[in-house]
């Protein structure tokens, strides 16, 4: 009997399935984490001044049939209580995969709550290079000052603080306002089809200047296109991410500048001078 065919038979059969996919969950993510079946790819923060990588952000990867996505990885992590330690070893493999560059981390919301990331071991204390960490925009107010308590420790650290997607949804400018972010990450929803002379552009020239005036540097993401390329330097961003100039991988790869008809250049291997981030320790 399929099981399609068992569920409208018999109702009870629905309840063991149910019951059977949490364990089956439990089992994948303790699995994955006891192996450490999981790889970080790196992308480059271009300076869009000089034309070279400021630094790279580690993305998480895994190819475990029973996680589709980063996205399902950490709901399940958040849902068996081991962010935090998934989280703590992401780091671990970021920063042994690219010891030489600045790092972005991304740091889920749910990890506050471990306090991994405040321990004297964490791995983001032994990197040679300056470490930023990415809080979404959309964490929730209820980890607001667990997070702000937390950011501020390691702050004292010289660890950066950066507020991921800034217009993702929420638009909440308590973040930018109350954290003291050293670097606001603008959502793709803002650089897509990002032209100069819009509504749009004057929205997030405005965004840039106001992000300025709080002291955080800006970084478009998602830039796919050499017009929004254009146009989010012209609205004053300092560095930008995406697909058109470096596509995530690993080892970190180079960039890929556009030409003026927007066919890629050749590939840019130099980093831009650490002028643009404070002395490390320094506040």
């Amino acid at each position: 009997m399929s099981v399609e065919a068992d569920l409208h038979y018999d109702g009870r059969s629905l309840s063991r399935v149910a019951a059977a996919e949490p364990r089956r969950t439990t089992v994948a993510i303790r699995r994955l984490l006891d192996t450490r079946d999981l790889k970080v790819v790196y992308q480059p923060l271009v300076d869009l001044k000089t034309k070279k990588v400021f630094a790279y952000e580690a993305l998480v990867r895994s190819s475990s049939p029973d996680f589709d996505s980063p996205m399902s990885l950490f709901a399940a992590a958040v849902q068996h209580t081991c962010a935090g330690e998934l989280g703590r070893i992401i780091r671990e493999m970021a920063i042994a995969g690219c010891p030489t560059h600045p790092l972005f981390l991304n740091i889920h919301p749910a990890e506050l709550n471990d306090k991994f990331v405040v321990q004297p071991d964490d791995p983001i204390f032994k990197h040679s290079e300056d470490v930023y960490l990415e809080i979404t925009e959309g964490v929730p107010l209820s980890h607001f000052r667990l997070c702000q308590s937390i950011l501020n420790e390691v702050r004292g650290r010289g660890v950066y603080l950066v507020v991921d997607d800034l217009g993702a949804g929420y638009s909440n400018l308590r973040y930018i306002a109350d954290l003291h972010p050293r670097v606001v990450k603008l959502d793709r929803d803002l650089v897509a089809g990002l032209r100069k002379g819009t509504r749009m552009f004057k929205l997030v020239s405005a965004i840039v200047v106001l992000c300025r005036e709080l002291d955080a540097m800006v970084v478009a993401e998602g830039i796919e296109t050499a017009e929004e390329l254009e146009a989010v330097q012209e609205a004053g961003a300092r560095f930008g991410q995406g697909y058109l100039l470096a596509r995530p991988a690993f080892p970190p790869p180079p960039i890929s500048w556009p030409t003026s008809t927007g066919r890629r250049a050749e590939k840019v291997t130099l980093r831009t001078p650490k002028e643009p981030a404070p002395v490390r320790g320094r506040r």
